[in-house]
Protein backbone atom coordinates (compact mmCIF):
# COMPACT_ATOMS: atom_id res chain seq x y z
CA UNK A 1 0.00 0.00 0.00
CA UNK A 2 1.51 3.32 -1.09
CA UNK A 3 1.12 6.73 0.52
CA UNK A 4 2.21 9.70 -1.58
CA UNK A 5 3.31 12.57 0.68
CA UNK A 6 2.74 15.90 -1.07
CA UNK A 7 4.77 18.94 0.02
CA UNK A 8 5.86 22.30 -1.33
CA UNK A 9 8.58 24.58 0.04
CA UNK A 10 10.32 27.90 -0.52
CA UNK A 11 13.38 29.07 1.41
CA UNK A 12 12.69 27.69 4.86
CA UNK A 13 15.25 24.94 4.86
CA UNK A 14 15.40 24.18 8.59
CA UNK A 15 11.62 23.90 8.92
CA UNK A 16 11.39 21.69 5.85
CA UNK A 17 14.15 19.41 7.13
CA UNK A 18 12.48 19.18 10.55
CA UNK A 19 9.23 18.18 8.86
CA UNK A 20 10.97 15.50 6.80
CA UNK A 21 12.79 14.21 9.88
CA UNK A 22 9.47 13.78 11.70
CA UNK A 23 8.11 12.00 8.63
CA UNK A 24 11.03 9.57 8.64
CA UNK A 25 10.28 8.69 12.28
CA UNK A 26 6.72 7.59 11.52
CA UNK A 27 5.77 4.19 12.90
CA UNK A 28 3.76 2.70 10.07
CA UNK A 29 1.42 -0.19 10.91
CA UNK A 30 1.64 -3.50 9.07
CA UNK A 31 -2.14 -3.66 9.10
CA UNK A 32 -4.84 -1.06 9.48
CA UNK A 33 -7.48 -1.47 12.20
CA UNK A 34 -10.94 -0.21 11.44
CA UNK A 35 -11.76 3.16 12.93
CA UNK A 36 -13.61 3.29 16.22
CA UNK A 37 -16.67 4.58 14.42
CA UNK A 38 -16.67 1.62 12.02
CA UNK A 39 -15.95 -0.85 14.82
CA UNK A 40 -18.93 0.37 16.78
CA UNK A 41 -21.14 0.27 13.72
CA UNK A 42 -20.07 -3.22 12.66
CA UNK A 43 -19.61 -4.72 16.11
CA UNK A 44 -16.08 -5.85 15.30
CA UNK A 45 -12.46 -4.83 15.82
CA UNK A 46 -11.12 -6.95 12.98
CA UNK A 47 -8.08 -5.86 11.02
CA UNK A 48 -8.24 -5.12 7.34
CA UNK A 49 -5.40 -5.29 4.84
CA UNK A 50 -3.57 -7.57 7.28
CA UNK A 51 0.05 -8.21 6.31
CA UNK A 52 0.17 -5.52 3.61
CA UNK A 53 3.35 -3.45 3.68
CA UNK A 54 2.71 0.27 3.86
CA UNK A 55 5.26 2.52 2.19
CA UNK A 56 5.67 6.25 1.67
CA UNK A 57 6.99 8.25 -1.26
CA UNK A 58 7.63 11.96 -0.76
CA UNK A 59 6.98 14.44 -3.57
CA UNK A 60 8.53 17.80 -2.65
CA UNK A 61 8.06 20.80 -4.91
CA UNK A 62 11.01 23.13 -4.36
CA UNK A 63 9.51 26.38 -5.59
CA UNK A 64 12.61 28.33 -6.46
CA UNK A 65 14.42 28.02 -3.12
CA UNK A 66 17.87 29.61 -2.95
CA UNK A 67 18.84 28.27 0.50
CA UNK A 68 19.75 24.72 -0.53
CA UNK A 69 16.52 23.15 0.70
CA UNK A 70 16.30 20.58 -2.10
CA UNK A 71 19.91 19.44 -1.77
CA UNK A 72 19.66 19.12 2.01
CA UNK A 73 16.37 17.22 1.69
CA UNK A 74 17.97 14.71 -0.67
CA UNK A 75 20.87 14.19 1.77
CA UNK A 76 18.58 13.01 4.55
CA UNK A 77 16.05 11.30 2.26
CA UNK A 78 17.81 9.96 -0.88
CA UNK A 79 14.62 8.53 -2.43
CA UNK A 80 12.68 11.78 -2.25
CA UNK A 81 11.10 13.07 -5.49
CA UNK A 82 12.24 16.68 -5.96
CA UNK A 83 10.15 18.71 -8.42
CA UNK A 84 11.51 22.12 -9.35
CA UNK A 85 9.27 25.16 -9.43
CA UNK A 86 9.98 28.66 -10.72
CA UNK A 87 9.21 30.51 -7.50
CA UNK A 88 5.69 31.52 -8.54
CA UNK A 89 3.70 28.43 -7.60
CA UNK A 90 2.99 29.26 -3.95
CA UNK A 91 1.14 26.71 -1.79
CA UNK A 92 -1.80 25.66 -3.95
CA UNK A 93 0.18 25.71 -7.16
CA UNK A 94 3.00 23.69 -5.63
CA UNK A 95 0.65 21.14 -4.08
CA UNK A 96 -1.19 20.63 -7.37
CA UNK A 97 2.14 20.03 -9.12
CA UNK A 98 3.24 17.52 -6.46
CA UNK A 99 -0.15 15.79 -6.73
CA UNK A 100 0.07 15.58 -10.51
CA UNK A 101 3.53 14.00 -10.31
CA UNK A 102 2.40 11.49 -7.67
CA UNK A 103 -0.49 10.33 -9.86
CA UNK A 104 1.94 8.55 -12.17
CA UNK A 105 2.67 5.96 -9.46
CA UNK A 106 -1.01 5.38 -8.63
CA UNK A 107 -0.78 5.69 -4.83
CA UNK A 108 -3.48 4.45 -2.48
CA UNK A 109 -3.42 7.60 -0.35
CA UNK A 110 -2.31 11.21 -0.65
CA UNK A 111 -0.94 12.92 2.48
CA UNK A 112 -1.03 16.69 2.13
CA UNK A 113 1.65 18.02 4.49
CA UNK A 114 2.87 21.55 5.16
CA UNK A 115 6.64 21.77 5.32
CA UNK A 116 6.57 23.80 8.56
CA UNK A 117 4.66 21.08 10.44
CA UNK A 118 6.37 18.61 12.77
CA UNK A 119 4.50 15.34 13.29
CA UNK A 120 4.31 13.06 16.31
CA UNK A 121 5.69 9.57 15.67
CA UNK A 122 2.38 7.81 14.98
CA UNK A 123 0.50 10.53 13.10
CA UNK A 124 0.03 8.48 9.94
CA UNK A 125 -1.04 5.44 11.95
CA UNK A 126 -3.73 7.56 13.64
CA UNK A 127 -4.94 8.96 10.33
CA UNK A 128 -5.11 5.51 8.75
CA UNK A 129 -7.40 4.43 11.58
CA UNK A 130 -9.84 7.12 10.46
CA UNK A 131 -9.54 6.27 6.75
CA UNK A 132 -8.75 2.53 6.91
CA UNK A 133 -9.10 1.77 3.21
CA UNK A 134 -8.10 3.47 -0.05
CA UNK A 135 -11.76 3.02 -0.98
CA UNK A 136 -13.01 4.92 2.07
CA UNK A 137 -15.05 8.03 1.38
CA UNK A 138 -13.36 9.83 4.27
CA UNK A 139 -10.77 12.59 4.66
CA UNK A 140 -8.68 12.22 7.84
CA UNK A 141 -7.38 15.43 9.41
CA UNK A 142 -4.66 15.90 12.03
CA UNK A 143 -5.16 18.56 14.72
CA UNK A 144 -2.01 20.70 14.76
CA UNK A 145 -1.07 22.78 17.79
CA UNK A 146 1.09 25.83 18.46
CA UNK A 147 4.23 24.35 20.12
CA UNK A 148 4.40 27.25 22.59
CA UNK A 149 0.77 27.62 23.70
CA UNK A 150 -0.77 24.23 22.90
CA UNK A 151 -3.63 26.00 21.10
CA UNK A 152 -5.06 24.16 18.10
CA UNK A 153 -4.08 26.32 15.13
CA UNK A 154 -4.76 24.04 12.15
CA UNK A 155 -7.19 21.18 11.64
CA UNK A 156 -10.83 20.54 10.86
CA UNK A 157 -13.44 23.31 10.89
CA UNK A 158 -17.14 23.08 11.67
CA UNK A 159 -19.26 25.22 9.38
CA UNK A 160 -17.59 28.57 8.70
CA UNK A 161 -15.99 28.85 12.14
CA UNK A 162 -12.53 30.38 11.57
CA UNK A 163 -11.17 28.49 14.58
CA UNK A 164 -10.30 24.81 14.12
CA UNK A 165 -12.25 22.26 16.15
CA UNK A 166 -10.75 21.19 19.47
CA UNK A 167 -10.44 17.39 19.69
CA UNK A 168 -11.27 16.88 23.42
CA UNK A 169 -10.06 13.29 23.18
CA UNK A 170 -12.73 12.34 20.63
CA UNK A 171 -12.85 12.29 16.85
CA UNK A 172 -14.73 15.26 15.42
CA UNK A 173 -16.73 15.30 12.19
CA UNK A 174 -16.05 18.57 10.37
CA UNK A 175 -17.22 20.43 7.27
CA UNK A 176 -13.83 21.51 5.93
CA UNK A 177 -10.20 21.75 6.98
CA UNK A 178 -6.75 23.25 6.78
CA UNK A 179 -4.60 20.76 4.90
CA UNK A 180 -1.51 21.11 7.10
CA UNK A 181 -1.64 17.35 7.58
CA UNK A 182 -4.51 15.65 5.81
CA UNK A 183 -4.85 12.09 4.51
CA UNK A 184 -6.92 11.62 1.36
CA UNK A 185 -7.77 8.10 0.18
CA UNK A 186 -7.69 7.24 -3.50
CA UNK A 187 -11.51 7.02 -3.62
CA UNK A 188 -11.82 10.67 -2.59
CA UNK A 189 -9.46 11.80 -5.34
CA UNK A 190 -11.35 9.71 -7.91
CA UNK A 191 -14.59 11.38 -6.82
CA UNK A 192 -13.60 15.05 -6.56
CA UNK A 193 -10.07 15.35 -7.97
CA UNK A 194 -7.34 17.54 -6.50
CA UNK A 195 -7.17 21.14 -5.29
CA UNK A 196 -9.15 23.48 -7.55
CA UNK A 197 -7.13 25.35 -10.16
CA UNK A 198 -8.62 28.73 -9.23
CA UNK A 199 -6.32 29.24 -6.25
CA UNK A 200 -2.67 30.27 -6.15
CA UNK A 201 -1.83 30.15 -2.44
CA UNK A 202 -4.65 30.29 0.10
CA UNK A 203 -8.25 29.00 0.16
CA UNK A 204 -7.62 25.85 -1.85
CA UNK A 205 -7.69 23.50 1.13
CA UNK A 206 -10.85 25.02 2.64
CA UNK A 207 -12.50 24.92 -0.77
CA UNK A 208 -11.51 21.26 -1.16
CA UNK A 209 -13.07 20.42 2.19
CA UNK A 210 -16.35 22.12 1.38
CA UNK A 211 -16.39 20.41 -2.02
CA UNK A 212 -15.85 17.05 -0.30
CA UNK A 213 -18.68 17.69 2.16
CA UNK A 214 -21.06 18.57 -0.67
CA UNK A 215 -20.11 15.30 -2.35
CA UNK A 216 -21.02 13.30 0.77
CA UNK A 217 -17.42 12.66 1.83
CA UNK A 218 -16.87 12.71 5.59
CA UNK A 219 -14.13 14.87 7.07
CA UNK A 220 -12.96 13.40 10.37
CA UNK A 221 -10.47 15.07 12.71
CA UNK A 222 -8.36 12.83 14.94
CA UNK A 223 -9.01 12.69 18.68
CA UNK A 224 -5.71 14.20 19.78
CA UNK A 225 -2.98 16.57 18.69
CA UNK A 226 -0.79 14.94 16.03
CA UNK A 227 1.71 17.67 15.27
CA UNK A 228 2.94 21.20 15.93
CA UNK A 229 3.28 24.31 13.80
CA UNK A 230 3.60 28.00 14.54
CA UNK A 231 0.57 29.98 13.29
CA UNK A 232 1.08 32.42 10.45
CA UNK A 233 1.75 35.94 11.84
CA UNK A 234 -0.59 38.77 10.86
CA UNK A 235 2.22 41.35 10.91
CA UNK A 236 2.74 42.83 7.46
CA UNK A 237 -0.42 41.23 6.04
CA UNK A 238 -3.82 42.71 5.22
CA UNK A 239 -4.95 41.71 8.72
CA UNK A 240 -2.32 43.93 10.36
CA UNK A 241 -4.29 46.78 11.97
CA UNK A 242 -1.12 48.82 12.45
CA UNK A 243 -0.98 49.40 8.69
CA UNK A 244 -2.90 52.11 6.87
CA UNK A 245 -6.14 51.22 5.11
CA UNK A 246 -4.69 51.73 1.61
CA UNK A 247 -1.74 49.45 2.36
CA UNK A 248 -4.09 46.83 3.77
CA UNK A 249 -6.24 47.00 0.61
CA UNK A 250 -3.18 46.46 -1.55
CA UNK A 251 -2.11 43.46 0.52
CA UNK A 252 -5.65 42.08 0.52
CA UNK A 253 -6.35 42.15 -3.21
CA UNK A 254 -2.92 42.19 -4.84
CA UNK A 255 -0.70 39.95 -2.71
CA UNK A 256 -0.66 36.25 -3.63
CA UNK A 257 -0.69 35.56 0.11
CA UNK A 258 -3.72 37.75 0.66
CA UNK A 259 -7.08 37.19 -1.00
CA UNK A 260 -6.52 37.96 -4.70
CA UNK A 261 -9.74 39.51 -5.94
CA UNK A 262 -10.77 36.98 -8.61
CA UNK A 263 -9.78 34.02 -6.43
CA UNK A 264 -11.72 35.35 -3.44
CA UNK A 265 -14.83 35.91 -5.56
CA UNK A 266 -14.59 32.35 -6.88
CA UNK A 267 -14.18 30.96 -3.36
CA UNK A 268 -17.21 32.87 -2.10
CA UNK A 269 -19.32 31.93 -5.10
CA UNK A 270 -18.47 28.25 -4.71
CA UNK A 271 -18.99 27.96 -0.97
CA UNK A 272 -21.38 30.57 0.47
CA UNK A 273 -24.57 29.92 -1.46
CA UNK A 274 -26.92 32.87 -1.89
CA UNK A 275 -24.97 34.92 0.63
CA UNK A 276 -21.77 34.89 -1.38
CA UNK A 277 -21.91 38.61 -2.42
CA UNK A 278 -22.16 39.63 1.25
CA UNK A 279 -19.20 37.44 2.15
CA UNK A 280 -17.24 38.77 -0.82
CA UNK A 281 -17.33 42.36 0.50
CA UNK A 282 -16.70 41.44 4.14
CA UNK A 283 -12.88 41.91 4.04
CA UNK A 284 -13.37 45.42 2.61
CA UNK A 285 -15.82 46.27 5.37
CA UNK A 286 -13.42 44.89 7.96
CA UNK A 287 -10.64 47.16 6.73
CA UNK A 288 -12.98 50.18 6.58
CA UNK A 289 -13.92 49.59 10.20
CA UNK A 290 -10.29 49.22 11.20
CA UNK A 291 -10.69 45.62 12.32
Amino acid sequence: MKIAVLMTCHNRREKTLACLASLMKQKLPKSIPQSDAQSHANGTNELINEGIVISMEVYLVDDGSTDGTAEAAREIMPDIHIIKGDGHLYWCGGMRLAWSCALENQPDYYLLLNDDTTLVDNTIDELLRLAPSPDASVIAVAPIADPDTGEIVFGGHIGFDPKPAFPHGQVVQCDTMNANCTLIPRAVYLKIGMLHGAYTHAMGDFDYGFMASRAGIKIIQAARVLGTCKPNPSTGTWRDRNLGRLERYKLLWSSKKGLPFSEWLEYCRRNYGRNWPIKAVSPTIRILLGR
